[in-house]
Protein backbone atom coordinates (compact mmCIF):
# COMPACT_ATOMS: atom_id res chain seq x y z
CA UNK A 1 0.00 0.00 0.00
CA UNK A 2 1.61 3.44 -0.71
CA UNK A 3 2.71 5.70 2.13
CA UNK A 4 0.03 8.05 1.31
CA UNK A 5 -3.04 5.51 1.64
CA UNK A 6 -1.32 4.04 4.73
CA UNK A 7 -0.62 6.81 6.91
CA UNK A 8 -3.82 8.72 6.06
CA UNK A 9 -5.74 5.65 7.23
CA UNK A 10 -3.60 4.07 10.12
CA UNK A 11 -5.25 5.06 12.72
CA UNK A 12 -8.84 3.95 11.63
CA UNK A 13 -10.57 0.17 12.39
CA UNK A 14 -9.36 -2.31 10.43
CA UNK A 15 -12.32 -2.74 8.21
CA UNK A 16 -12.74 1.08 7.65
CA UNK A 17 -8.58 0.96 6.31
CA UNK A 18 -9.91 -2.30 4.03
CA UNK A 19 -12.77 -0.36 2.10
CA UNK A 20 -10.56 2.71 2.07
CA UNK A 21 -8.17 0.94 0.07
CA UNK A 22 -10.75 -0.87 -2.42
CA UNK A 23 -11.82 2.82 -2.92
CA UNK A 24 -7.98 4.03 -3.29
CA UNK A 25 -7.25 1.38 -5.70
CA UNK A 26 -10.29 1.13 -7.89
CA UNK A 27 -9.73 5.38 -8.14
CA UNK A 28 -6.32 4.55 -9.75
CA UNK A 29 -6.22 4.71 -13.98
CA UNK A 30 -3.72 1.90 -13.82
CA UNK A 31 -7.10 -0.27 -12.28
CA UNK A 32 -9.03 1.21 -15.29
CA UNK A 33 -7.25 0.15 -18.13
CA UNK A 34 -6.57 -2.97 -16.62
CA UNK A 35 -10.15 -3.86 -16.75
CA UNK A 36 -10.76 -2.32 -20.07
CA UNK A 37 -8.35 -4.37 -21.04
CA UNK A 38 -9.78 -7.63 -19.34
CA UNK A 39 -13.17 -6.78 -20.77
CA UNK A 40 -11.60 -7.03 -24.15
CA UNK A 41 -9.80 -9.94 -23.62
CA UNK A 42 -13.12 -11.47 -22.46
CA UNK A 43 -15.01 -10.51 -25.43
CA UNK A 44 -12.56 -11.30 -27.62
CA UNK A 45 -12.41 -15.12 -26.29
CA UNK A 46 -16.12 -15.12 -25.90
CA UNK A 47 -16.11 -14.90 -29.64
CA UNK A 48 -14.07 -17.33 -30.04
CA UNK A 49 -15.65 -19.51 -27.93
CA UNK A 50 -19.21 -18.77 -30.16
CA UNK A 51 -19.84 -17.09 -26.27
CA UNK A 52 -21.20 -19.87 -24.27
CA UNK A 53 -24.24 -19.39 -22.35
CA UNK A 54 -23.12 -19.71 -18.88
CA UNK A 55 -20.97 -17.05 -19.88
CA UNK A 56 -23.83 -14.43 -18.92
CA UNK A 57 -25.06 -15.70 -15.70
CA UNK A 58 -20.99 -15.88 -14.40
CA UNK A 59 -20.47 -12.18 -15.63
CA UNK A 60 -23.85 -10.90 -13.87
CA UNK A 61 -23.13 -12.46 -10.45
CA UNK A 62 -19.43 -11.26 -10.86
CA UNK A 63 -20.47 -7.36 -12.02
CA UNK A 64 -23.15 -7.27 -9.26
CA UNK A 65 -21.01 -8.53 -6.82
CA UNK A 66 -18.32 -6.10 -7.65
CA UNK A 67 -21.19 -3.21 -7.78
CA UNK A 68 -22.53 -3.76 -4.21
CA UNK A 69 -18.69 -4.16 -2.68
CA UNK A 70 -17.88 -0.80 -4.68
CA UNK A 71 -20.90 0.72 -3.25
CA UNK A 72 -20.59 0.13 0.72
CA UNK A 73 -16.68 1.31 0.02
CA UNK A 74 -17.55 4.68 -1.43
CA UNK A 75 -20.33 5.26 0.98
CA UNK A 76 -18.39 4.91 3.79
CA UNK A 77 -15.35 6.77 2.67
CA UNK A 78 -17.37 9.62 1.35
CA UNK A 79 -19.83 9.27 4.88
CA UNK A 80 -16.36 9.69 6.79
CA UNK A 81 -15.04 12.53 5.18
CA UNK A 82 -18.13 14.66 4.68
CA UNK A 83 -18.48 13.84 8.68
CA UNK A 84 -14.98 15.19 8.97
CA UNK A 85 -15.51 18.01 7.16
CA UNK A 86 -18.54 19.10 8.73
CA UNK A 87 -16.98 19.20 12.25
CA UNK A 88 -13.81 21.23 10.06
CA UNK A 89 -16.56 23.84 9.08
CA UNK A 90 -18.29 23.78 12.82
CA UNK A 91 -14.62 24.36 14.17
CA UNK A 92 -14.59 27.47 11.49
CA UNK A 93 -17.65 29.11 12.33
CA UNK A 94 -16.97 28.45 15.95
CA UNK A 95 -13.66 30.49 15.46
CA UNK A 96 -14.89 33.35 13.85
CA UNK A 97 -16.09 36.30 16.14
CA UNK A 98 -19.36 37.37 14.80
CA UNK A 99 -20.20 34.12 13.13
CA UNK A 100 -23.61 32.51 13.82
CA UNK A 101 -22.91 29.68 15.91
CA UNK A 102 -26.36 28.10 15.52
CA UNK A 103 -25.33 26.84 11.83
CA UNK A 104 -23.07 24.26 13.69
CA UNK A 105 -24.49 21.20 13.90
CA UNK A 106 -27.29 22.03 11.47
CA UNK A 107 -26.95 18.87 9.31
CA UNK A 108 -28.56 17.57 12.26
CA UNK A 109 -31.34 19.72 13.14
CA UNK A 110 -34.85 18.89 12.15
CA UNK A 111 -35.75 19.81 8.55
CA UNK A 112 -38.45 22.79 9.91
CA UNK A 113 -35.26 24.56 11.42
CA UNK A 114 -33.00 23.74 8.44
CA UNK A 115 -35.47 25.37 6.14
CA UNK A 116 -36.21 28.58 8.60
CA UNK A 117 -32.30 29.03 8.29
CA UNK A 118 -32.11 28.53 4.30
CA UNK A 119 -35.31 31.71 4.45
CA UNK A 120 -33.80 33.63 6.66
CA UNK A 121 -30.37 33.65 4.58
CA UNK A 122 -32.27 33.79 1.11
CA UNK A 123 -33.77 37.04 2.78
CA UNK A 124 -30.04 38.61 3.80
CA UNK A 125 -28.79 37.95 0.32
CA UNK A 126 -32.35 39.94 -1.10
CA UNK A 127 -31.57 42.58 1.32
CA UNK A 128 -27.58 42.42 -0.14
CA UNK A 129 -26.98 45.89 -2.52
CA UNK A 130 -24.92 43.61 -4.54
CA UNK A 131 -27.44 40.68 -4.77
CA UNK A 132 -30.25 43.27 -5.64
CA UNK A 133 -28.66 44.92 -8.67
CA UNK A 134 -27.96 41.06 -10.14
CA UNK A 135 -31.86 40.49 -9.24
CA UNK A 136 -32.61 43.83 -11.24
CA UNK A 137 -30.32 43.69 -13.99
CA UNK A 138 -28.48 40.43 -15.09
CA UNK A 139 -26.37 41.79 -17.61
CA UNK A 140 -24.88 44.54 -15.05
CA UNK A 141 -21.38 43.74 -14.31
Amino acid sequence: MPRRIAHRTAQLPAASRFLYRIEHYSALPAVAVTVTAAVVALVVAGAGFGFPSHWAGELEAVGTSVTVVMVFAIQHTQGREQAATQRKLDELIRALPGADESLMLLEEAPRAVMLGVEEEHREVRLMSPDVGTVLADPAAP
